[in-house]
């Protein structure tokens, strides 16, 4: 098969253009990643779990009986260590704790799942606002704690009330049974 010069030049042309696209998607594809990284607070490493922008797979821990999924799981090769991040759609100065025990729950599953090291967690409010959580003895005490009690509490009937905020009673899917109940 023989190709006259202008068909030759036209093919041509369409590669040069094709790798001129090619070379411009990445380039924004690279800066959408930098900006959640910014948005989101993700520390450097590569993204191996998302939940935020496709659904995934929940981890699960059958020492624990625990699973749950992270927005982000963050690969630090430097540290040899995984980071889970939390998005949070709400705002706060400081993070709750119920927030710092979902995200030690996260932790002790990434743990778990990948046999890495995991020091810390980070949370990120709406606001920007982040919180770097250290998954140290103390917190994974507070959280393995705090799902026996929630177990006792399953196994009980009714839950410990645990605040004194009226709206939360409302709104607990257990307020009907509770003799704690603010909402009564």
């Amino acid at each position: 098969m023989v190709l006259t010069v202008p068909i030759l030049i036209l093919l041509l042309t369409l590669l040069l253009l094709m790798a001129l696209l090619l070379h411009f998607l990445s380039g924004r594809m690279t800066e959408s990643a930098r900006s959640i990284r910014k948005k989101y607070g993700i520390p450097e490493g590569n993204i191996i779990y998302s939940d935020l922008d496709r659904p995934a797979k929940a981890l699960y821990s059958r020492k624990h009986g625990i699973s749950g999924k992270p927005d982000y799981i963050v690969k630090d090769d430097k540290h040899r260590s995984m980071i889970p991040v939390e998005v949070k759609s709400g705002r706060s100065k400081e993070p709750h704790r119920n927030h710092i025990l979902q995200l030690a729950a996260y932790c002790l599953l990434v743990e778990e799942t990948t046999r890495k090291s995991v020091p810390y967690g980070i949370i990120v409010y709406a606001d920007g606002v982040q919180h770097k959580i250290h998954f140290d003895r103390a917190l994974r005490s507070d959280l393995l704690r705090a799902v026996s009690e929630m177990r006792s509490s399953l196994k009980s009937g009714c839950p410990r009330r645990d605040h004194n905020h009226q709206g939360k009673c409302r709104f607990c899917s257990m307020n009907h049974c509770c003799s704690h109940s603010l909402a009564n």
